[in-house]
């Protein structure tokens, strides 16, 4: 197996995972493959479609797939050329991950109880330059099935030095915020994709955000906008898992139904913590756009 096609498995496979790490691998794959260019092959051509069997590995990662949107806009350039541009988009992610990083410190607070969900190393990051600031706060996560990437990010968060942190099972996050509600005092998830209607985050991303508003507690997505799909969003994009992630020996005629995402519409009150500062999801599409020509 050559080093592109172990990207591709290891993005499959959740090896690798997080927007930002299946983009930077992305650009990983293209680099790459510029070594070793066959010699018949337009090197434009031959570039995108490496870039886009990484980027489309899995269907919801805009991050990774807006990277060739934006390397490949002409396709009749030379190797530096395109060697440049991913540098350039490298750095687009970096420099947008800071301005959204101080943005969202802005919304933690001395004594404050933090609710997240899944892994996502935009929030944790937030909550550890947080805790590097001197504030003091609680943090719940959910363990996250069928993959429990929930205990990276209490792995995290404790490996940083804060103290206060509790994982809960997945099937408790209700009770905790209506019995919670007076207490949190905001709700941060990730997000995977970012459209005109709505944002894709981890399945059980849209129970949270309607109990959150059912319970008055402040519900935020934390995503820069180079997320944004330019695509009508359509049910058929979300990533089926894995039978065997469920349930390895299941009886043989049983159906199991593993969605990885939740598409969560604007209207359950979340709000865009992003580079271009906290925005109503409505605003997203036009924001995005203006900050991104590439995106249109």
């Amino acid at each position: 197996m050559d080093k592109i096609d172990s990207l591709e498995k290891d993005i499959i496979s959740l090896k690798i995972q997080g927007a930002t790490n299946i983009a930077f691998s992305v650009l990983e794959g293209i680099v790459i493959a510029s070594k070793k260019i066959p010699a018949n092959k337009p090197v434009g051509e031959y570039l995108e479609k490496i870039g886009k069997k990484l980027a489309y590995a899995r269907p919801t990662e805009p991050l990774a797939q807006n990277a060739i949107r934006f390397i490949f806009s002409n396709k009749k350039k030379g190797l530096e050329y395109y060697l440049l541009k991913v540098a350039e988009y490298k750095k687009l992610i970096s420099e947008a991950k800071i301005k959204m990083g101080e943005e969202g410190i802005k919304l933690i607070h001395d004594g404050g109880v933090y609710f997240t969900h899944c892994h996502s190393s935009t929030v944790t990051s937030i909550f550890i330059k947080a805790y590097k600031q001197g504030k003091k706060f609680s943090v719940i996560a959910t363990e996250t099935r069928p993959r429990f990437q929930g205990r990276i990010t209490v792995r995290e968060l404790l490996d940083a030095g804060i103290e206060d942190v509790t994982l809960i099972i997945d099937d408790a996050i209700e009770t905790i915020l209506q019995n919670y509600r007076q207490k949190i005092k905001a709700v941060f998830l990730g997000a995977d994709l970012l459209s005109c209607d709505g944002f894709v985050n981890k399945i059980g991303s849209l129970g949270i955000a309607y109990s959150a508003y059912h319970n008055n507690i402040p519900f935020y997505s934390m995503s820069i906008l180079l997320k944004y799909d330019p695509r009508s969003f359509s049910n058929e994009m979300i990533e089926k898992r894995s039978e065997k992630e469920i349930w390895k020996d299941a009886p043989a005629k049983l159906k199991i139904y593993s969605p990885a995402f939740d598409f969560v519409p604007y209207d359950t009150g979340v709000k865009i913590v992003s580079e271009a500062g906290i925005i109503e999801g409505k605003e997203v599409s036009s924001v995005a756009c203006s900050s991104y020509s590439f995106l249109k």
